[in-house]
């Protein structure tokens, strides 16, 4: 008899170990779930482009096929480095002219203004936003911006 309620005790206690388990697993892969969607979505289109990526295909991916969190877990361990590397390079200027958004840096001119060196030398919206104005040479930003007083006509 006392055998008996041994047995059933390792068996219960095995039995709540196995639940706990499934359960910490469970709420991993959920919880690794919407991590990864949301940081899919919220990256822009033109990271995935030059990262070498498709957008869709991972967000099908995390949705569809996610058994433990496989896929979520290789988007966040391998191509979202990638995407963080070109978003990196295209702050540092590797991908051409861009601006920095609330969304992030987007690729393209960085204000409108003469980039084609055909437009007239003049003030212009300052292209880094640090000041109001800056002196547009012709081919060029130049290191001149107005000071306290109005720039000259």
């Amino acid at each position: 008899m006392v055998e008996a309620v041994n047995s059933s005790g390792a068996f219960g206690a095995g039995l709540f170990l196995l639940f706990m388990a499934w359960f910490v697993v469970g709420i991993g892969s959920l919880v690794m779930f919407i991590v990864a969607i949301v940081d899919i979505v919220k990256r822009p289109d033109w990271q995935w482009k030059l990262a070498g990526q498709e957008k869709i295909l991972w967000l099908l991916l995390v949705i569809l096929v996610n058994i433990l969190a496989i896929p979520a877990l290789i988007y966040w361990f391998n191509i979202r480095k990638k995407l963080i590397a070109v978003e990196a390079a295209a702050v540092a200027g590797q991908y051409g002219p861009g601006q920095m958004t609330v969304s992030g840096w987007v690729p393209g001119p960085a204000a409108p203004g003469p980039y084609s060196g055909a437009a007239a030398p003049g003030w212009y919206p300052d292209p880094s936003h640090e000041y109001p104005l800056r002196w547009w040479d012709g081919g060029r930003w130049t290191g001149h911006t107005p000071s306290e007083q109005s720039p000259p006509r």
